[in-house]
């Protein structure tokens, strides 16, 4: 998979830019505030349909503007595929190869994406919300039709939600969340089961990479506990009990207790919670290990790697670490898209762009 050029328009502090990428590695140079993450946010926004950095569109708009466009040119098993994006009217509108899609997962996944920057440390450092969002979203983009059992389980929770904290009769209550209950097993199932495939796909494909990164000295674990079992057979046998059970603990604490929704994903290193005994250098490692596991889950899938876009990743990592991605994104020959200061100087080849207040001019 290929990006040929990408075109912003009122996008963070671009006004109207086209960047024509090459293959191999395009690098992005310049100060910091000049825009360099602002194109692979537009990117990676184009492609999933959301922002790794912000959660609402208004802060993606370009200062004193109404509406953004993003439209990209992309290569996919040698065939030309054409995406746009555009947000006016505070709506979403997303198109491929001219023709409007419907839903987002009829446009997710079109063409795959692997984004990695150092804030990646929060799926160690961080919540399980976190561990949820980096299964989820790679799950879409090999399985399209996970968003929308996610977009649907939303609305149950959300339902169910603000009947627990009306001022419902108790007894209706009572009918009225088994209703309710039934629809978060039917489509909390298919979270689990899609979740805990993932999770066993990515510990056979990350355990080689971390064994080279680590020399064979310590062991990665990746385990997904659904429902707070260590079995998913065991999550959902137990599922329509574990709610009901709960139902009157719910209705007393007016919340949900019980769902995928409160689900982790435990990292473990050397059989140990990666959160709270792994270093700074070994939570990096671990890290890259996932992105380049996901790397070679989306080649499996779709039998070509994904975009890859690295923000400010290199001058993050030791020596070691750092000489390890290259030699893995040169000998796999990915597209990758990577930003860097003007300071740094890791990489001997590639296509270097320069960004200077939001424009762009590629070295000839």
């Amino acid at each position: 998979m290929m990006i040929n050029n990408m075109r912003l328009q009122n996008f963070r502090n671009y006004e109207n830019e086209t960047i024509q990428f090459m293959p191999g590695t395009n690098i992005l140079i310049g100060d910091n505030g000049q825009g360099k993450t602002n194109i692979i946010e537009g990117i990676y926004y184009l492609l999933t349909g959301k922002s790794y950095r912000v959660h609402r569109e208004q802060e993606l708009l370009r200062w004193d503007q109404s509406e953004f466009h993003l439209y990209g040119d992309f290569l996919m098993n040698d065939r030309k595929v054409l995406l746009e994006s555009h947000y006016k009217d505070k709506r979403k509108m997303v198109k491929i190869n001219k023709v409007s899609c419907q839903r987002l997962s009829d446009f997710v996944g079109t063409i795959n994406v692997i984004f990695f920057s150092p804030d990646d440390l929060v799926m160690i450092k961080g919540g399980p919300s976190e561990r949820r969002r980096f299964l989820d979203l790679h799950i879409a983009q090999m399985r399209p039709g996970h968003v929308s059992i996610l977009n649907a389980y939303n609305k149950v929770i959300q339902q169910k939600s603000a009947l627990l904290k009306s001022f419902t009769d108790k007894h209706m209550k009572y009918s009225q969340l088994q209703l309710w209950n039934e629809q978060i097993i039917e489509l909390g199932e298919k979270i689990i089961l899609n979740r805990a495939e993932l999770t066993q796909r990515l510990q056979d494909a990350s355990d080689p990479i971390y064994g080279n990164l680590s020399s064979k000295k310590e062991k990665l674990m990746i385990l997904y506990y659904a429902l707070g079992k260590r079995t998913v057979n065991e999550a959902i046998s137990e599922f329509p009990k574990l709610l009901n059970d709960k139902l009157d603990q719910e209705i007393e604490r007016q919340m949900i207790l019980v769902g995928p929704h409160r689900d982790d994903l435990q990292i473990l290193l050397n059989n140990k919670p990666a959160r709270l005994y792994a270093s700074q250098g070994q939570q990096r490692s671990l890290v890259l290990s996932l992105k380049l596991a996901e790397l070679e889950l989306i080649r499996q899938e779709k039998g070509e790697y994904p975009l890859l876009l690295l923000d400010d990743v290199l001058s993050e990592l030791d020596r070691f670490r750092r000489d390890y991605l290259i030699k893995f994104i040169e000998s796999s020959r990915i597209q990758t898209l990577i930003t860097m200061t003007s300071a740094d100087n890791h990489l001997e080849l590639g296509t270097l762009y320069f960004v200077e207040q939001g424009h762009i001019r590629r070295e000839t």
